[in-house]
């Protein structure tokens, strides 16, 4: 009994609390990055989003004491999606929900049924890394929700210790008061709420120019 009783909160101490959930899209030519169609080709603009996927799994592949999952849309068939969740030994779901705020909403009130802290990220911000992740982890120990703010006006990033549906609803989504707005339910739900460092989406033909110019600093 004695050692049964050291195994199990052995268990207890090592068990992750910690999830971080990735949304990705189906690499589809027409489907996804829309709005570089017109500066790549759709073809090109696919091609691109998988870049961006492969360097947010780059990025955050090393954090440790987390479970990754990926949730996609339209499903987890594609072929892509299937091999990010076994080089990444990452759980598959797929998206569920009418609008972006229906789908967060039911990705992190899942993960928080296993789990005491979430965190979620797409994979359209290029420049965020692993340390960006941790504090967004270590800012949950004292707040219920935190947020990556982008500079378009959105959030790259939300993590959570708690959740309800009023947290997603009246957002008026892809506008630059979506942050505004979700502030406001933090506010209205009574949740203390953090801000990370602003960082940028690559959405537009201007931030692929600047993604370009980033990229050639750095090497």
């Amino acid at each position: 009994m004695y050692w049964q009783g050291l195994i199990t909160l052995k268990k207890i101490v090592t068990q992750k609390n910690k999830q971080l959930i990735v949304f990705v899209k189906a690499p589809i030519a027409g489907q996804c990055k829309t709005r570089l169609a017109p500066l790549l080709g759709p073809d090109k603009a696919s091609e691109f989003y998988r870049t961006l996927v492969e360097q947010c799994f780059e990025n955050i592949q090393t954090i440790n004491n987390i479970d990754i999952a990926i949730y996609a849309t339209p499903d987890t068939r594609h072929p892509f999606i299937q091999a990010l969740g076994k080089k990444y030994t990452s759980t598959l779901k797929t998206q569920q929900g009418h609008d972006l705020g229906e789908r967060m909403h039911a990705a992190i009130d899942e993960s928080l049924q296993h789990y005491s802290q979430t965190v979620l990220t797409g994979t359209d911000c290029a420049v965020i890394s692993q340390q960006y992740i941790e504090q967004a982890f270590e800012s949950l120990k004292h707040h219920d929700i935190v947020f990556g703010p982008a500079e378009d006006g959105g959030y790259v990033l939300i993590g959570a210790r708690k959740i309800q549906p009023a947290l997603f609803q009246n957002i008026n989504w892809g506008t630059d008061r979506v942050l505004e707005q979700n502030l406001h339910n933090c506010h209205t739900c009574a949740y203390n709420t953090h801000l990370l460092e602003t960082l940028w989406d690559i959405d537009t033909p201007d931030d692929f120019l600047r993604y370009q110019n980033h990229k050639h600093r750095k090497e």
